[in-house]
């Protein structure tokens, strides 16, 4: 047989492209999985609760950095995309995002050369701005270029990440955006996953509140200067809590509400999974969509070396998977392509290294070597990003599709 040079670190050196299934070593390992239907159930999902909260949807990319699965999201109804760099928000636009939030703050140069070939290209961009300086630079770039950049006041919060930190300081912006030309003022941003403290909800909603209230000030001054009015918050944490809060708000029909969860496309069975039982548990809404969120990505390894009675090393590590929020947690083990067993609660991924992962194992389970170790992972942002190319699998790991990410 001829065999193949691979083109990434989970490839088929087989000369065939379609039958390959993971199960059957036909791929190098580790290799991160999506599955099939529970991407599209997810899908489903967040874009039936998003239309039931009349809020849109601008999930963000920079979860996956995959265009398959933006273009899925945008099918799905997304009104658009959110991303967190210049560079992602080409990659939105070549998958198809006509809207796209940066929500973080444009600085330098090339950066904003980026964003100016997209308003170029009749891609709508909205940027945060919190400072004046950043506005006089946003002003300075783009009035040479005769282009009109969209821009969000981000509020933040004391000891957050960026954002006014005043009330007065977002009216101060406001106003300093409209005497300058090439900078209009659409609307306010905010992200509430900052915040910490003994009760959290409580002061996710008085900022979402404070941020309807500045918008309210913004409209009654006439300071929104660009055709598209919007507010926008949430992340993968929150989400029910934004949509409640805005979807009640007194503002007019014209301002859209823009959610921006990103996690939710792949979620997981560690962070978010949690923060989805309070979601379900605070929400009515939550729950009447039916379902829940399910884990769509896998991390496939092999069982490298039995050193010791109850340990085993796995061919993974730190190249391969999140490790910030809790290791990959095993959820099933396969010899010879048949499944051995899901019961595997009692075992843990105690320690990872650069390629290697030590696992115990209990009495109950006798892994050998070359078994296939099937596991999910916690905060997928940080397993998706270590990988140039993902597998899409159906239910019997039949591998669909090669998709490349673009981080």
């Amino acid at each position: 047989m001829k065999y193949q040079i691979a083109r990434h670190k989970s490839a088929s050196p087989l000369p065939q492209s379609s039958g390959l299934n993971l199960l059957q070593q036909d791929i190098c390992l580790p290799a991160a999985v999506l599955k099939q239907q529970a991407i599209q159930h997810n899908l489903n999902w967040m874009q039936s609760f998003a239309t039931q909260s009349q809020v849109l949807l601008a999930p963000h990319g920079k979860t996956s950095m995959t265009p398959w699965l933006f273009q899925r999201q945008l099918a799905a109804g997304a009104w658009g995309l959110t991303v967190a760099t210049a560079w992602q928000a080409q990659i939105a636009a070549d998958a198809g995002a006509r809207h796209i939030i940066l929500a973080n703050q444009l600085v330098g140069k090339a950066n904003m050369a980026l964003v100016a070939k997209l308003l170029q290209q009749s891609t709508e961009v909205f940027v945060c701005v919190d400072h004046p300086a950043q506005v006089q630079a946003l002003s300075d770039f783009f009035q040479p270029l005769q282009l009109n950049i969209a821009v969000l006041i981000e509020l933040g919060v004391p000891g957050g990440r960026c954002g006014c930190r005043t009330e007065k300081d977002v009216m101060a912006l406001a106003h300093q955006i409209n005497t300058l030309p090439a900078v209009q003022l659409a609307g306010i941003e905010f992200y509430e996953g900052v915040i910490k403290g003994p009760e959290p909800e409580q002061a996710v909603r008085q900022l979402v509140k404070q941020a309807v209230s500045l918008m309210q000030s913004l409209l009654k001054q006439k300071l929104l200067q660009y055709p598209i009015q919007l507010i926008s918050g949430a992340g993968s944490v929150w989400y029910d809590v934004v949509a409640e809060e805005l979807s009640a708000a007194l503002l007019p029909d014209q301002v859209k509400l823009v959610l921006r969860p990103g996690c939710y496309i792949s979620h997981d069975e560690g962070i978010y999974q949690q923060a989805q039982k309070q979601v379900l548990a605070r929400s009515t809404l939550a729950c009447s969509v039916g379902g829940d969120l399910q884990n769509a990505l896998e991390l496939a390894v092999y069982v490298q070396s039995l050193p010791e009675p109850g340990l085993a090393v796995l061919g993974f590590g730190k190249r391969d998977a999140a490790f910030d929020a809790g290791l990959p947690a095993a959820v099933a083990l396969y010899r010879h392509g048949e499944l051995l067993t899901t019961a595997l609660q009692n075992c843990e991924t105690i320690k990872v290294m650069d390629q290697h992962a030590f696992w115990r194992y209990d009495e109950a389970v006798q892994p050998q070597i070359g078994d296939i170790l099937l596991l999910s992972t916690s905060h997928p942002c940080l397993t998706f990003d270590k990988w140039r190319t993902l597998w899409l699998v159906d239910e019997n790991y039949n591998l669909l599709q090669e998709l490349d990410t673009f981080f």
